[in-house]
């Protein structure tokens, strides 16, 4: 039997394990699963995929509440950047926003067109990239120093269930020491 999502968070962390900075949804979410298993937090589900459009439907469909984490390359990126966004905000995230496939907001159409429960409250959270195309499995110095303090900012977010608005700039990840 299908374990009940009703009530329940998802974090998923997006991205592209070897195309170096891309990679850093998954590393989020890695870090959200470590995090989460330390404080024994029950009511959140983490989960990994390279891609969303249609796949999003299947990921999200029952649960109350969605983060999710990717990699961000606008055109002038400030590397590390943390940006918090809408649905109809993810112009310029290519797995929420795919010429192949279906945008994350007409996922959420096509879902609600279908009856299928999703996520009501939603939060995309993404990173700037410095390189998203070179073959590698490490990434930037300056990107990887956002994957602590976002993941340690997801877990309390999940931890307080607060509702918080869309569309803000976050500000540059600090390494902490």
């Amino acid at each position: 039997m299908i374990e009940s999502r009703h009530g329940r968070t998802i974090v998923l962390g997006l991205g592209n394990p070897v195309l170096s900075d891309d990679k850093v949804g998954l590393a989020v979410a890695e870090e959200v699963q470590r995090l989460l298993e330390a404080s024994h937090m029950e009511g959140v589900d983490v989960m990994t995929a390279s891609r969303a459009g249609f796949h999003l439907i299947d990921l999200l469909s029952g649960y109350e509440r969605a983060i999710l984490v990717d990699c961000y390359a606008p055109g002038d990126p400030v590397p590390g950047r943390i940006r918090r966004l809408a649905v109809s905000d993810v112009a310029g995230v290519a797995r929420l926003v795919s010429v192949h496939d279906i945008s994350a907001a007409e996922a959420f159409q096509a879902a609600a067109l279908l009856g299928l429960p999703m996520p009501a409250d939603v939060e995309i959270y993404t990173v700037d990239g410095a390189d998203t195309s070179s073959v590698s499995e490490s990434m930037t110095p300056a990107v990887e120093a956002a994957v602590k303090p976002l993941a340690c900012d997801i877990v309390a977010l999940c931890s307080s269930r607060r509702k918080v608005g869309s569309g803000s700039y976050l500000g540059r990840a600090r390494r902490d020491s």
